[in-house]
């Protein structure tokens, strides 16, 4: 295969997997998180020595903080992480992980600087261990995941090229891992997230990997350590986009059973539930979403446009056109941001409007036929 028709093939993935995400936080959530808490769960075969028992109470700590959206917490535990081994990677992996999450929460770039130092952090030290041992399980896990931040990251940049050769390390990392230890099944989130988009390019010299992609993501689901909840989140999406509402709404509802206040995992929900024509849980859901992130100061114009508009396109699914214009005009439009996202939510708002005036119109003239 040419250089520049290998470019080309993985310049469409990127765009798939970094331009997607960028249509809308929901989106974001979908295609973005699937490396998060990638950390490694392994057997008592493997030849590695286990994480040590202390420290894999403080990761999983962090992580449940940074579920629940507390992630000052999360963060105070991965920083002890580091304090006590600061020439493992692991620790800064997992800073990495829990300030992209809020940047991806919170729809703002406030963590780029660390988040990208954590990063450098963590493939410097990764890389320096394979230089010793080159078939070390743990470093090509953590080298592999590192990369699949990054890349997702630059790729939400527009900088699709560099995402390309960043994914790609990504995957080579995560596989070899998995070839080294083939029950790493945290491993199996990210190469199973890879293996099920980049099947729905449909493009002739790849074969229909979805099946073989959603599986390893339940395997992760069932099996993960510290990828399970990414791996529910990213299940239920791939669930949607298979056109199986009622299973990604079951999944939902019941990770928030654990976890109530998750907006993880409500935007998923909310999702599910207007599929299947739950219009009222839904938009409890975004409501949800709403009142928490007010609560927290952090819900920006773009966050409550994403919602609004959301909540709008269920009134007019059921035919409530005049509810539909309420929300829309509860949307600040003037302080949407100015670059692709912010021209995308007004497109999506205007079309939306338009939609309302015609619904409108249709009611005022089906009320007036009648008389």
């Amino acid at each position: 295969m040419s250089l520049i028709l290998f470019e080309l093939i993985w310049s469409g993935i990127a765009t798939l997997m970094s331009i997607l995400p960028s249509l809308s936080f929901r989106k974001t959530l979908r295609f973005c998180l699937f490396a998060f808490w990638m950390a490694g769960n392994f057997t008592a075969a493997t030849a590695q020595p286990r994480i040590p028992v202390a420290i894999d109470s403080l990761l999983q700590q962090a992580i449940i903080a940074t579920v629940n959206q507390d992630y000052d917490r999360a963060l105070v535990k991965v920083d002890t992480v580091i304090a006590r081994d600061p020439e493992q990677p692991i620790g800064y992996l997992f800073r990495a992980a829990t300030l992209q999450s809020r940047m991806l929460d919170y729809e703002n770039d406030a963590d780029e600087e660390e988040f990208l130092r954590s990063l450098k952090n963590c493939r410097q030290l990764s890389e320096k261990t394979l230089h010793k041992n080159p078939g070390d399980v743990y470093a090509h896990f953590w080298l592999g995941s590192a990369y699949g931040y990054e890349s997702f990251y630059v790729g939400k940049k527009r900088k699709y090229l560099e995402a390309v050769h960043t994914a790609w390390k990504t995957i080579q990392h995560l596989e070899t891992a998995i070839q080294l230890e083939p029950e790493m099944y945290d491993a199996y989130l990210g190469i199973g997230t890879y293996k099920y988009y980049r099947s729905k390019l449909k493009l002739l010299f790849w074969g229909d990997e979805r099946a073989e992609g959603l599986a390893m993501v339940r395997q992760a689901v069932a099996h993960g350590k510290y990828s399970q909840y990414a791996a529910v989140n990213g299940l239920a999406w791939m669930l949607l986009d298979e056109n199986l509402p009622g299973e990604a709404f079951a999944l939902t509802d019941s990770i928030l059973q654990q976890f109530p206040r998750s907006r993880f995992f409500l935007w998923a929900k909310a999702e599910s539930a207007a599929r299947l024509e739950n219009y009222e849980q839904a938009r409890a859901c975004y409501q949800q979403i709403m009142s928490s992130l007010l609560a927290e100061h952090k819900l920006s114009p773009y966050l409550n446009a994403v919602c609004r508009s959301k909540m709008a396109r269920l009134a007019l699914q059921e035919s409530r056109p005049s509810e539909a214009c309420a929300q829309l005009d509860l949307i600040d439009e003037q302080n949407l941001p100015r670059e692709t996202q912010g021209r995308e939510m007004s497109k999506k708002i205007a079309q939306l409007r338009k939609s309302c005036l015609e619904a409108t119109a249709a009611a005022s003239n089906s009320r007036h036929g009648g008389q």
